[in-house]
């Protein structure tokens, strides 16, 4: 009987030493577990380089039979101007262009003195030494390219072409001697295949 009452106070003893205190408020628990279950290592995000704006667009090169040839051509700027495209077409054309045979009659000597748009009319005056030193089919064909390309958005349909401040008639091969040129004044140059554009 002394043995059970011993047990029985033994028992009691440990179940009240080992009992959970109430706490008033809500605690937090802590957990030794990680509270993430991804083990791999957080991969910093590589900066995004900005791209600065650019613009795709068309000037016309001449082909072996002199017919004009879409080619595109990539820039650095978002509001395509006259100036950009006058320049290409003075430029050298590209190493894959020269294989393709494709060239340029507009003379390196040309250097543009300015551009004035009213609506659909684009008066492009150029410095002296350039086109007005050149004749025959180099000339028309210089011609055919900036009208061509100048006109290939849309946005103008008659171009007016001045040296010096002083407006000059030029010849087209489907037009006459014209001093406000237009697109279909040199439509024997035209594409054989309008679709086609050669990649620069």
């Amino acid at each position: 009987m002394r043995t059970s009452l011993l047990i029985i106070v033994a028992v009691t003893v440990l179940f009240t030493g080992c009992g959970i205190p109430e706490d008033s408020s809500p605690q937090s628990i802590q957990t030794i577990f990680p509270e993430s279950t991804n083990t791999q290592p957080d991969t910093p995000k590589p900066d995004t380089p900005k791209s600065e704006g650019s613009r795709t667009f068309l000037i016309y090169l001449l082909d072996a039979e002199s017919r004009l040839t879409p080619v595109q051509r990539d820039l650095p700027v978002t509001e395509l101007q006259i100036t950009d495209l006058i320049n290409e077409l003075i430029a050298n054309p590209t190493e894959a262009e020269s294989n393709m045979s494709l060239s340029t009659a507009v003379p390196v000597s040309l250097s543009l003195a300015g551009v004035t748009l009213e609506e659909e009319i684009a008066t492009i005056n150029f410095e002296p030494g350039g086109l007005e030193i050149v004749e025959g089919d180099q000339l028309t064909e210089a011609l055919a390219q900036i009208v061509w390309t100048v006109t290939e958005t849309g946005d103008v349909k008659f171009i007016i072409i001045s040296i010096d401040q002083e407006f000059k008639t030029w010849p087209t091969p489907d037009g006459g001697d014209q001093n406000i040129l237009t697109r279909n004044q040199f439509i024997s140059y035209a594409p054989e295949t309008p679709d086609a554009i050669t990649q620069g």
